[in-house]
């Protein structure tokens, strides 16, 4: 499988990006063998020819890789779904004084990504028979529909440009929170430059932190999307390992910002509302309510279906709710991800058609990219912390109501 799609790109490569890091549907004794397989899929794939990279360049930039920068790399630093990263130097005659000698990334798309994309799009029923084979048990086409949208998403640079840069700005004057500065004037539709920056990757941070450093790392982790989200309005939807660096001090890198989620206030009041009830403690009526407006469940939902909908949610939620500080753990997600699977059986059977499932609305994406991406991450940091207080500061500092 990992093989495969190393050398497939586009849609399948990315939903095996996904799979890597999120194993709860895979036995215990197996998920060491599991992570270790996929995990180079983070980070690495089979690298395209340096032919068709250095010709995407001169299209987009108007001139070759060498005459445009002092140094460049033409080995590849990271080769995943959409394009491959490069190291290379600005030169010394750059206008801006603070960009002349300086070391940045070059992500390069593949040529032809967007149109591979649309052909897998066309033959999905065929890519989910094939990972059904090794994967029986998992909800593949809606998965590959759900990741679909991202990967188009992700073919847009001018877009994740502009993204990248609205971060940076959001979060210059944190020092713990670092993201990568975009060189404007080298960037293009399918080319994108940004300052370098040196940092631990995943496993290197994993096998050298302490569980204290990664309770650290956990919780900047935390911070950045939610506050990112609530205060100014993004939330980062592609939380995987391979988008981040980590750096002393509990500081982390954040990378890649090409499936962006922006919300107006009302949607982050609905959400904040949802906490809030169910942090208080209320169920039943005024929960329901609160949950349909926030994630567009399903009104005509009978009560056996929203008896259900609240103890999933109330799950959702334990990290908020349990006795603090709480520690995410493995078997926190291995109990969200079994109860997502019975609740996908209790609305098959009940033939809904839409609902927490449908992953086009913006409340349930929020919602089911924080279950299976977020916590998977915090989950294998071991993260603990007390997090009602840091989401009470988050609300503060948004003025919402805490």
């Amino acid at each position: 499988l990992a093989k495969h799609l190393g050398e497939m790109k586009g849609l399948p490569m990315k939903l095996g990006q996904l799979l890597s890091y999120i194993d709860d549907f895979v036995p215990p004794e197996h998920r060491e063998t599991y992570r270790e397989t996929l995990r180079d899929l983070q980070v690495r794939s089979r690298p395209m020819l340096w032919e068709s990279i250095e010709e995407m360049m001169r299209q987009d930039l108007g001139a070759l890789p060498d005459e445009i920068f002092d140094n460049f790399d033409r080995t590849p630093i990271a080769a995943a779904s959409i394009g491959q990263v490069y190291r290379a130097t600005l030169p010394m005659d750059m206008e801006n004084e603070a960009d002349r000698g300086l070391q940045v990334a070059v992500k390069v798309q593949y040529p032809g990504i967007a149109d591979a994309i649309q052909s897998d799009l066309k033959n999905i029923d065929s890519l989910v028979r094939a990972f059904q084979v090794a994967l029986p048990k998992v909800d593949i086409k809606q998965s590959l529909l759900d990741v679909s949208s991202r990967v188009i998403e992700e073919c847009d640079y001018a877009a994740e440009m502009n993204h990248q840069q609205a971060f940076v700005s959001a979060w210059a004057d944190n020092p713990q929170m670092v993201v990568p500065r975009v060189i404007p004037s080298l960037c293009g539709p399918r080319v994108l430059t940004t300052e370098f920056v040196e940092g631990l990757r995943w496993d290197e941070m994993l096998a050298q932190s302490t569980p204290e450093q990664r309770s650290e790392y956990g919780l900047a982790i935390f911070r950045f999307v939610f506050h990112s989200m609530y205060v100014h309005g993004r939330f980062n939807g592609d939380p995987h390992p391979g988008n981040y660096l980590f750096l002393p001090e509990g500081r982390v890198a954040f990378l890649d910002f090409g499936c962006v989620q922006t919300y107006d206030r009302s949607s982050l009041e609905r959400f904040a509302n949802v906490r809030n009830v169910a942090a208080a403690g209320v169920r039943g009526p005024k929960f329901r309510e609160a949950a349909i407006d926030a994630y567009g469940l399903p009104a005509e939902a009978d009560d056996e279906m929203w008896a259900a909908f609240e103890d999933y949610l109330c799950l959702c939620f334990e990290p908020l709710l349990a006795p603090q500080p709480y520690r995410y753990s493995r078997d926190f997600t291995s109990r969200l991800a079994n109860r997502t699977m019975e609740m996908k059986l209790l609305v098959a059977k009940k033939i809904f058609k839409v609902g927490i499932f449908d992953t086009k609305r913006p409340g349930s994406v929020f919602l089911h990219r924080i279950n299976f991406g977020l916590n998977s991450i915090l989950a294998q940091l071991g993260a603990e912390a007390d997090w009602p207080a840091e989401v009470d500061l988050i609300y503060r500092a948004a003025g919402l109501e805490v």
